[in-house]
């Protein structure tokens, strides 16, 4: 068995390989990039993608990006790993280990100074390959999952609108007073956002809407197509969504209902991005906004994570929404950096 670093002719057989690896146990699915296996990591710029392999097959894989991010009110260089999947049939061979390894490796001699990881609630056999490599649990994260079935009402607390070129200078203030006291935030610039919506399938300028009032940018909030890069398929359902499914059935007579997702569904989602605020009631006005928008796109679930406290958990009301959550593991890779209990920031591109 060995390790090295994916090329572009692998794509076919990663693509492969991954269809064959559902993530999760009581809740599992399969993701599977689209339209090619490096889809998902070309949207950043410092990247590795890393193979095991044994007799010629391809047998596992995971990825790693470096990004600026603030900890501890800092900007450092952070890694994060992702996409970490090992065949069924190769599972407890070390293969999960060894690309952790690899992954370290280059993030370490990039000079990133911590990685962190973000693991789907249930995703049992991650949580402890991170373990094993010396990851701990930093904090679990509420992800609530809206169901878009039907439009919603608009409420008027200011002028609403999409986002454009001329905006991203006040966007950018907007979203860094909003965050900038959270760790694993990027401070937005100009030039971030718009190649942001460049490079990142799904995600462009025109996916962001805004609330004005009185000449003032109150709110923004954009979405990003996740199946512009990804897709999601449903192979199993936990106890807690099969329980929410049967008590959305039970609302049948009082008005319209969602279908409860099941196994076979391909999930059509969007992740919410850019999300600012002075007063966090006009962001709840605007996921009203973004929920019509994407429901005429044919998206039928809305995800974002935040963190138990926040405001940001109270912007569902009114929605029917099934939640899970996000487990964040870190691991520093220098001494001296090693994150508070201060809050945390998790854009929509890392779920």
């Amino acid at each position: 068995m060995h390790i090295r670093e994916a090329t572009s002719a692998d794509s076919a057989e990663l693509v492969a390989l991954q269809s064959r690896c559902p993530q999760g146990t009581s809740f599992s699915v399969t993701l599977v990039n689209s339209p090619h296996f490096f889809t998902r990591v070309d949207i950043h710029d410092d990247y590795r993608v890393y193979v095991a392999c044994e007799d010629n097959r391809i047998t596992g894989s995971a990825a790693c990006v470096i990004r600026d991010a603030l900890i501890n009110g800092k900007a450092e260089k952070v890694g994060r790993v992702f996409q970490l999947f090992v065949d069924p049939v190769y599972r407890g061979k070390g293969f999960a280990g060894m690309l952790l390894a690899a992954c370290q490796e280059y993030l370490e001699a990039s000079e990133a100074w911590l990685a962190y990881a973000i693991v789907m609630q249930g995703n049992t056999p991650s949580m402890h390959s991170l373990e094993r490599q010396g990851y701990i649990r930093h904090r679990t994260l509420p992800m609530p999952g809206i169901v878009v079935f039907r439009d919603m009402d608009l409420p008027y607390r200011g002028s609403v609108r999409r986002a454009t070129i001329d905006d991203l200078p006040a966007l950018a203030d907007l979203l860094n007073s909003t965050w900038g006291s959270c760790d694993f935030y990027e401070p937005s610039t100009v030039a971030g956002l718009v190649k942001m919506s460049e490079r990142v399938p799904g995600l462009g300028i025109n996916n962001i809407f805004l609330m004005t009032r009185d000449g003032q940018m109150r709110a923004s909030m954009g979405f990003w197509e996740m199946g512009k890069v990804m897709q999601m398929t449903v192979k199993s359902l936990s106890f807690k969504m099969l329980a929410a499914g049967a008590a959305i059935g039970a609302m049948r007579l009082f008005g319209p209902v969602p279908r409860p997702p099941r196994p076979g569904d391909v999930l059509h989602q969007a992740s919410l991005t850019h999300m600012g605020y002075i007063d966090v009631e006009d962001l709840s006005v605007l996921l009203r906004h973004v929920n019509n928008h994407v429901r005429a796109m044919g998206i039928g679930q809305i995800f974002y994570a935040c963190e138990k406290s926040s405001p940001l958990t109270g912007i569902t009301r009114g929605f029917v929404h099934i939640d899970s959550a996000m487990h964040l593991y870190i691991k520093p890779l220098r001494p001296g950096l090693n994150p508070g209990g201060g809050p945390v920031y998790i854009t929509g591109l890392d779920l």
